[in-house]
């Protein structure tokens, strides 16, 4: 990388020069037995530049192709966003030997564990349903990151990911139930009979369909289902909407904008969590921000680019969607506190409400606003503090940021979403129901 570096120092005024590079195993199970085995490499290289005050930036899949990279970088520069900022002249390196990132218990789980883990799977959904189609991925991913800028400085860090993941469908006439679970991890300690403990609690949820009335109700967002009311959330609080001056939470800093119940952090610094790195993609520290405590906004999460324009210090949150990608402000993992309500509880407490647990079209629509609209895929209704079935056809919608202001309970168990996003079960007061019976 550093021969490569000395050749855009050579042609530009300053740049960086960014590489991934993953092994990625999956074993697939589909329609109750093992469909396939495969090995995906993927390598790419990102090169982003500032000539004249203006940023260019280019990809490729190749080192050999550096030449071309910089020229396109020069080419696309010409007519780039103006620089508001300069790549690090020093990375510091205190993140480095802290945060645990890759285990060799991924490297050394071999093919055949994999295969017994999917065939566990299956066997577990069959004994409960014989008329379950189950689908499985168990996966294992290792790599390794590299980073180099003009000025100097550089990092580099290797990484690790094990991953399960379910699909349970049934079908009969007039109705399909379909029941997603995963978990992943930067170890293989993955506790899988949790996981299928959860699956069977909900499966035994689904065997009764029964109906509901439209109408404003209590609710309970399960950690999997949160995202509907955390998104608009995560778009508001991005500095680039900020200084757009289009965030709903423009302006809000210091301000109560949530219960007081609640409080959120973007966190980079948790071990083996799949959103951790010792530095951002820019080469800044990782660390713990606070955006929301006790339902005061505390910070906006910025890249360079956008912590410069606005005046303050960037937040360690410069990330890429991809290599094809420069870096934009991004959450890195996502963790909402605890509370002190059990989801037992918090069920034992509703007269009538429904437990939402999937949806369709997350992120679709207006999300800046915090309206949403969605169909929920699972979801179960709570009857004098039991749950007595499955619902259908049935759809919520409201605004998250009024929503968010009416939790009655946050949970007392978090669990990981997607290796990302930390969050507990959420009690909210009343959200508008809609059934089409």
């Amino acid at each position: 990388m550093q021969q490569m570096i000395k050749k855009v120092k050579q042609k530009v005024n300053s740049g960086e020069l960014f590489r991934a590079k993953f092994t990625t195993i999956p074993v697939e199970f589909e329609m109750n037995q093992l469909k396939a085995i495969n090995v995906e490499e993927s390598e790419g290289w990102a090169l982003r530049v500032i000539q004249d005050k203006k940023i260019g930036f280019s990809s490729s899949t190749s080192k050999n192709q550096i030449d071309g990279m910089i020229d396109k970088a020069l080419e696309v520069a010409q007519f780039g966003q103006v620089a508001r900022f300069d790549f690090p002249e020093e990375i510091k390196d205190e993140n480095e030997q802290k945060i645990k990132l890759y285990d060799e218990s991924v490297q050394n789980r071999s093919i055949s564990d994999m295969i017994e883990i999917g065939n566990k799977i299956v066997k577990h959904a069959l004994a409960i349903n014989t008329d379950l189609r189950c689908d499985a991925e168990i996966s294992k991913q290792e790599g390794f990151v590299q980073y180099a800028n003009t000025k100097g400085a550089s990092f580099s860090y290797k990484k690790s990911l094990f991953s399960q993941s379910i699909m349970l469908q049934e079908t009969k006439e007039n109705d399909m139930m379909m029941l997603m679970e995963s978990m992943q991890w930067g170890k293989t300690d993955l506790a899988l009979d949790y996981l299928l403990n959860r699956l069977e609690r909900k499966i035994n949820w689904s065997k009764k369909i029964v109906s509901i009335e439209s109408d404003s109700m209590p609710v309970i967002f399960t950690p999997k289902a949160l995202l509907v009311l955390i998104l608009p959330f995560i778009s508001g609080l991005n500095g680039m909407i900020v200084n757009k001056k289009i965030s709903p939470l423009q302006d809000k800093k210091n301000q109560l904008v949530c219960n007081s119940l609640f409080s959120m952090y973007s966190d980079g610094t948790v071990d083996y969590a799949s959103g951790s790195a010792p530095y951002d993609d820019e080469g800044i520290s990782m660390q713990r921000l606070p955006l929301i405590e006790k339902g005061i906004l505390k910070n906006y999460y910025y890249d360079l680019q956008n912590a410069a324009e606005a005046g303050v210090k960037p937040t360690g949150n410069g990330l890429r969607p991809s290599f094809h990608s420069s870096p934009s402000p991004g959450v890195t993992n996502l963790i909402i506190s605890e509370g002190k309500t059990s989801f037992q509880e918090m069920i034992k407490d509703i007269k009538e409400g429904i437990i939402v647990d999937q949806v369709l079209g997350l992120g679709q629509g207006n999300v800046l606003s915090g309206a949403f609209s969605n169909n929920v895929q699972l979801g179960f209704k709570i009857k004098n503090g039991k749950v007595v079935g499955r619902i259908k056809n049935v759809m919520i919608a409201g605004n998250a940021f009024e929503v968010i202001k009416n939790i009655v309970a946050v949970g007392d168990e978090s669990r990981w979403v997607s290796g990302q996003y930390y969050f507990p079960h959420i009690y909210v007061k009343s959200i508008s129901v809609s059934t089409k019976q």
